[in-house]
């Protein structure tokens, strides 16, 4: 809850641009990519399959020395997640105001996650080393700011003209503003 209220607010801060947000948003991301995943590296490297119990499941729990590292190693990865998420749909949002894109964006988005969520489970079940699933996860994450970096660039605007977000869509302009719009000239519009 505390990272999707910093990045929300922060995401939505009226007195600096939206193209500043975004870019800003992004590099604070790919900080706590590093960081966080950094951290779990680092717990990661003295830990594996093999120093599980048999018997009771994990080997690793309050009672074990040292357990407040990873303790706050696992609210910032709360913390990372719902930073994520708050500025993943940001991200979409600020693309276009388009209800049927964001729809379809958002889809995709969660279509992506469940396989992947899918298929990590799955590598888990089969005994996949943890450093393996780790850096898989890290890798994915830290890739995808890097791929989404020049689409933010190119599309996140500070205002997304109405028949911008028109385009390549089968609405028309009276359909998004919900009244019939009359034109005097090309390019200008009346209510």
């Amino acid at each position: 809850m505390v990272g999707a209220f910093i990045f929300g607010y922060g995401l939505d801060f009226p007195l600096i641009r939206r193209t500043t947000r975004a870019k800003i948003a992004w590099v604070v991301m790919f900080v706590l990519t590093f960081a966080v995943w950094g951290g779990g590296y680092a717990f990661q490297v003295r830990y594996t399959r093999k120093d599980e119990k048999p018997n009771n499941g994990d080997g690793y729990d309050w009672t074990s020395s040292g357990y407040v590292g990873p303790m706050f190693l696992y609210i910032f990865y709360g913390f990372y997640d719902a930073a994520w998420q708050t500025c993943v749909y940001w991200f979409m949002g600020a693309i276009t105001n388009n209800s049927r894109k964001l729809a379809n964006y958002a889809g995709f988005y969660k279509g992506i996650q469940s396989a992947g969520a899918a298929i990590i489970w799955r590598l888990d079940g089969l005994g996949h080393p943890y450093m393996s699933l780790l850096a898989s996860c890290w890798v994915l994450l830290a890739g995808s700011l890097v791929i989404a970096l020049p689409v933010m660039i190119m599309k996140i605007k500070d205002t997304v003209p109405v028949e911008e977000d028109l385009k390549f869509t089968d609405e028309t302009l009276e359909d998004v503003i919900g009244h019939r719009v009359y034109r005097d000239s090309p390019g200008q519009e009346k209510a």
